[in-house]
């Protein structure tokens, strides 16, 4: 099954280098996120009381830039509780090497910016932070799916390029309800006007409805640990929130670059779909 997930996600790099490749020009820009100013500055303060060298100076300067860098993201941020628990960690012993780690891995998640080859689709929000997580809603959107094999970014390709479809990201991948292995790949439009809904061969054009999904950004390789703790944020802020949010479908994977950029800049999402519970559910 492993194997299987990353075959399948390489085979959405490749695709995404044929179509990138045509798209390089364009001068795509991602939209900038609302609070992107704010995670920076709790980077900025994380980073300043790394660089002590002292041990007991640098854990009194951690404790409390880790406060302020808390106070500076959203109250129900993941990345907030994140670290709070390492600041707890470090006040009863804990390893300090680890938490050490753990922190500046927090500094890189929250300086990250998604590098933009392709343009969004339209209406669609700014990319999740990495290592947050946040519930957006998207606008409805038209797409070309194909169930997912080894041939399947062929297809989506070769659809494209028949009918002149201008590249954008993210490449969506459906996964089955436990996440574990993908059953459709799909190309996005960039309108929902753009060309005609119906059966192209094997391909399928789609009109796809909007909705509200729980986000999590990842960067860097491709690898089953960083799906599986991925996954795993999700998990738990729907279990958080689950007075108001219900799961409302399976799990998708949204893939934004290509190889032809360093692999430590790769971005991507996992979401989950969710739906509001109604007042007679709580």
């Amino acid at each position: 099954m492993k194997t299987l997930m990353i075959r399948i996600l390489s085979n959405i790099f490749a695709f995404l280098g044929l179509m990138l490749a045509g798209a390089g020009g364009r001068g795509a820009e991602f939209p900038e996120h609302p609070l992107s100013s704010d995670y920076r500055r709790a980077a900025d303060e994380l980073a300043e009381a790394l660089q002590d060298a002292k041990p007991k100076v640098q854990e009194s300067l951690l404790i409390e830039a880790i406060e302020r860098a808390a106070a500076c993201l959203p109250s129900d941020s993941y990345i907030a509780a994140r670290l709070r628990n390492l600041k707890s960690r470090m006040a009863a012993g804990g390893d300090h090497s680890e938490i050490l780690s753990a922190l500046q891995n927090i500094v890189e998640d929250l300086r990250f910016r998604p590098l933009a080859e392709a343009d969004l689709p339209v209406g669609f929000p700014p990319c999740t932070p990495v290592g947050e997580v946040e519930v957006k809603r998207y606008p409805g959107y038209r797409a070309a799916v194909t169930r997912n094999n080894g041939t399947a970014f062929w297809r989506l390709f070769a659809h494209i390029k028949k009918n002149n479809v201008a590249m954008t990201a993210p490449v969506e991948m459906t996964l089955e309800e436990n996440g574990q292995r993908p059953v459709l790949m799909a190309f996005l439009y960039e309108r929902p006007d753009q060309g005609t809904a119906g059966e192209d061969g094997t391909v399928e054009v789609r009109d796809l409805p909007g909705g509200w999904f729980v986000s999590t950004g990842i960067r860097g390789p491709r690898s089953n640990q960083a799906l599986q703790l991925a996954r795993q944020r999700v998990e738990e802020w729907v279990g958080h929130h689950g007075d108001k949010w219900e799961i409302a479908g399976p799990p998708r994977l949204l893939g934004y670059n290509s190889p032809f950029i360093p692999r430590d800049k790769y971005y991507w999402e996992y979401q989950v779909p969710v739906r509001e519970k109604s007042s007679a559910d709580n």
